[in-house]
C-alpha cells in the first residue's frame, strides 16, 4: 500500500493543478464532498474565518455566479462547488468563460473554488483533468473518482492545492492536525487499479484516441435533430445528452408526462437493440468507453435513430402524438 500510494499521490498532483500537494483518498464520489467540506472547516478556523457557513453548488443549471455573491454575501460563503459540466443535471454545458468569472469571484472574495471532476476526469473530455485543459481554471481542491480506476473497483480522491495547504500547516496549524478518513480511504487494492488504469491510459493513448473521436461523436449524435421527438443535443467530448419532447416548441420548459414517456420508450428500445442509455427524465444522456471506434459511434447513432423512429410511430398508432 506504502508503495501504492508514495507513486499515485505525485501523479495526481501532477495531473491537476499547478501547485498541488498531496490530496486525501476516499472510497467513491460522495465521500470526496464529506472530505472537502472537513477540509474546509480546519482551513477556516487557520484563517478565521469560522462564520463562513454557506457552501454554494452550480445546481441544476449555470447561474450568474455575481447572483448568489450579492444575495448571500461574500463573507458568508465558504465555497464554491461546480462540476466542469453538469454530469446527473442532463449534460449542461457551460456558458463561455462561466468557470473564469466564477473563479475569478471566488478569489476575489477568499473563497475556496472546488472542481468536481468525479465525471470529467480521466479522459472524458480528452484530458487527465478538465479544469485546466479545457476552462482554463486552477481550483483550490478537485475530487475524482469513477475513471481513476475506470470504474472497476471503488476509489475516490481530492486534490489539494499548496495555497490551502499553507493556511493549515507549519505555524499556521496552530499545533491541530486535520485527520479526515474512511474505513477504505486509498486501498491498496484500488491504487494498484489506478496504476494499472494509468499504464494503460498513457500506452494505449487513450487521451489522444478520445480527442480524436469525440468531434465525430458531437457531429454524428447532433444529426439526430431531424427526428421531430428530439428538442436539443449537446455535449463535449466524449459526454452527450440528447434531450426528447414532444412539442419542440417547448424545447427548454419544463418537461411533460409524454416528454418522460417518450424518453422511457426509446430507452426500451434502445436496449432490444443493443444499446444502453441511460435515462435521466426526458433525457438520454450517454458516456461511451473512451476507447469507442468512429464505426461503433455510427452504430450507436444508427441505432438511437431507428429508436426515435419506432417511438414515432408506437405514439402514431396509439394516438398519443403525431408529428
Amino acid at each position: 500500500m506504502k508503495r501504492c500510494l508514495s507513486l499515485l499521490l505525485p501523479c495526481i498532483a501532477a495531473m491537476t493543478l499547478a501547485q498541488a500537494a498531496p490530496g486525501a483518498w476516499t472510497h467513491q464520489s460522495s465521500e470526496g464532498e464529506d472530505a472537502t467540506s472537513a477540509h474546509y472547516y480546519f482551513y477556516s478556523e487557520s484563517g478565521g474565518k469560522v462564520d463562513r457557513v454557506r457552501w454554494v453548488w452550480n445546481g441544476g443549471a449555470q447561474h450568474d455566479p455575481t447572483v448568489t455573491d450579492f444575495l448571500i454575501g461574500p463573507d458568508r460563503i465558504a465555497a464554491f462547488l461546480a462540476e466542469p459540466i453538469l454530469a446527473s443535471g442532463g449534460v449542461i454545458i457551460p456558458p463561455e468563460g462561466y468557470h473564469k468569472r466564477t473563479a475569478e469571484i471566488c478569489k476575489k472574495h477568499d473563497i475556496l473554488y472546488i472542481s468536481d471532476e468525479v465525471v470529467t476526469a480521466f479522459g472524458r473530455l480528452g484530458h487527465w483533468f478538465a479544469s485546466k485543459d479545457v476552462f482554463g481554471i486552477e481550483p483550490d481542491i478537485i475530487t475524482f473518482a469513477k475513471g481513476v480506476t475506470s470504474g472497476y473497483v471503488p476509489l475516490g480522491g481530492l486534490a489539494i492545492s499548496d495555497k490551502v495547504l499553507a493556511r493549515v500547516t507549519g505555524k499556521n496549524s496552530n499545533g491541530a492536525w486535520f485527520s479526515n478518513g474512511f474505513t477504505y480511504s486509498g486501498h491498496p487494492v484500488s491504487c494498484a487499479a489506478v496504476l494499472a488504469n494509468f499504464d494503460i491510459i498513457e500506452r494505449e493513448k487513450i487521451l489522444e484516441h478520445v480527442r480524436e473521436v469525440a468531434p465525430h461523436f458531437q457531429a454524428s449524435l447532433r444529426t439526430l435533430t431531424k427526428s421531430p421527438l428530439v428538442g436539443e443535443v449537446r455535449g463535449l467530448g466524449l459526454m452527450a445528452c440528447v434531450e426528447l419532447v414532444a412539442d419542440r416548441q417547448n424545447v427548454g420548459a419544463e418537461s411533460t408526462d409524454l416528454d418522460g414517456e417518450i424518453a422511457k420508450r426509446v430507452d426500451r428500445h434502445c436496449f432490444e437493440l443493443g444499446l444502453i442509455v441511460r435515462p435521466i427524465g426526458n433525457m438520454c444522456v450517454m458516456s461511451p468507453p473512451l476507447v469507442i471506434t468512429k464505426a461503433e459511434i455510427d452504430k450507436m447513432v444508427s441505432i438511437l435513430r431507428q429508436a426515435l423512429d419506432r417511438t414515432a410511430e408506437d405514439l402514431t398508432k396509439e394516438g398519443k402524438w403525431k408529428a
